[in-house]
């Protein structure tokens, strides 16, 4: 809705108000000046009738100056009435207009919602700079006041023009960038849906799919991909990521396939190469070492000869942990302002990409702080996506009021970046100091 319209409308909501207001006292105010004509009437009407009867013999001339005397006293008191009746109706309605329009005015101060309007009409005037800025990829400098007047923007764009699908595109993108999965998904849907031959949009779909490790949107991206791989078999890029959720997937078929493809393209210290071989190698069911172990292991009865090598596996399995021995802190201002009751979610993402799935994830009630918390390759959430498979992390330590990894209003964080040592546990520190 345009102003003009919204100032159309208002007009002429007052004007009805007003009309409404007024119609009573018109109304009353037209019955007097027709009670008055019928009065005038009447006494005409009665003084004929003294004429006659003063001609008949029936009264007599002092009998009809008197009947006249009477009938003008009580036209001229009807007449006094009538005026000061309809001179006291001012006040009332004065009274009555300024209570309305006091009313109104306290009414729509409490409930217009300008300062909204107000936030909305700023986002739309900083979307193209906004815009450019997250189509550069330099959606990490927004703040959360950018990301918000970033959405509403293009929530009020789209609702203007729901066809749009580099808006609804952009705005799946920003959410993608906040974590906000599932609104990411419908909005990237509802583009796609919009454009189906936009190839971009389809493997914009699969890469969000693909980051909530959702086994039924897993199987829906593998399905986008191979329909875009029948329309483009050599495209290296899609044969990666084709590659990578069928190893999510546990595809072995596929994975080897798509993985053949660009084995000879990768670095040979990728770290995404090394991930692959090591998945397609567990998915061969190469496990032989582990069962080797097991079965020596089991063949042990003497006591102390066991106790021995349970505590040389424990040193060992200490020895192959990667990870972090975390050291949680409160800011001054967390301290007094933070969440008191609920979650201490600790997790670590990959800091060289836009996968926002954490790679390891550890959840405890609130306690006082500070708080160690170990953060190893035994907090993953999927076995083939641990910290022994990064080299570079964004360790964040977030107070949450429900648990959810997911950003909610009025949680505190506190974010730090660091490095995987293989077989390692290294020290960090975490201090949550600031309010999303």
């Amino acid at each position: 809705m345009s102003w003009s319209e919204f100032y159309i409308i208002v007009s002429g909501l007052i004007t009805l108000v007003l009309l409404i207001v007024a119609f009573p006292w018109l109304r009353n105010k037209n019955h007097a000046k027709q009670d008055s004509l019928s009065n005038t009437q009447i006494v005409k009407q009665r003084l004929a009738e003294l004429d006659r009867e003063v001609q008949e013999g029936l009264i007599s001339e002092h009998d009809k100056r008197q009947a006249v005397d009477e009938l003008k006293l009580a036209l001229v008191d009807e007449s006094a009435f009538q005026s000061h009746k309809t001179g006291n109706a001012k006040l009332p309605l004065a009274i009555g207009a300024v209570l309305a329009i006091a009313c109104g005015v306290i009414v729509y101060a409490q409930v217009n919602q300008m300062d909204r309007v107000t936030q909305a009409s700023q986002a739309i005037e900083a979307l193209p700079e906004l815009s450019q800025q997250l189509a550069s990829g330099n959606a990490n400098n927004l703040t959360q006041q950018d990301i918000a007047s970033l959405a509403l923007a293009i929530r009020q764009r789209l609702r203007e023009e729901p066809e749009d699908d580099t808006g609804w595109m952009y705005f799946g993108r920003l959410m993608l960038s906040i974590g906000q999965e599932v609104q990411a998904i419908e909005a990237i849907d509802k583009a796609v849906s919009l454009a189906p031959s936009n190839s971009a949009n389809r493997i914009t779909l699969a890469q969000a799919l693909m980051t909530t490790g959702d086994v039924n949107n897993l199987e829906r991206a593998q399905s986008i991909l191979l329909g875009l791989l029948n329309d483009n078999p050599a495209n290296d890029n899609l044969a990666l990521m084709m590659a990578v959720v069928s190893a999510q997937l546990g595809d072995l078929e596929n994975t080897q396939r798509f993985y053949k493809q660009v084995e000879g393209k990768l670095p040979a210290d990728s770290d995404m190469a090394q991930r692959l071989v090591a998945r397609i190698k567990e998915l061969q069911g190469n496990t032989s070492a582990m069962a080797a172990l097991q079965n020596t292991a089991a063949e042990i009865t003497d006591t102390s000869t066991a106790q021995n090598a349970s505590s040389e596996a424990k040193n060992a399995s200490s020895e192959a942990q990667t990870g972090f021995n975390i050291t949680v802190n409160l800011s001054d201002d967390a301290s007094t302002k933070a969440p008191k009751d609920g979650f201490l979610i600790v997790f670590a993402q990959d800091a060289n990409s836009n996968n926002k799935m954490p790679a390891a994830v550890v959840k405890l009630p609130i306690d006082d702080f500070p708080v160690s918390v170990t953060l190893t390759t035994e907090n993953a959430m999927m076995p083939q996506f641990t910290l022994a498979t990064l080299s570079d992390v964004m360790v964040t330590a977030r107070l949450s009021k429900d648990g959810n990894v997911a950003v909610s209003k009025g949680e505190w964080q506190g974010s730090v970046s660091a490095s995987v040592t293989a077989n390692e546990i290294s020290s960090l520190s975490v201090i949550i100091d600031k309010e999303l």
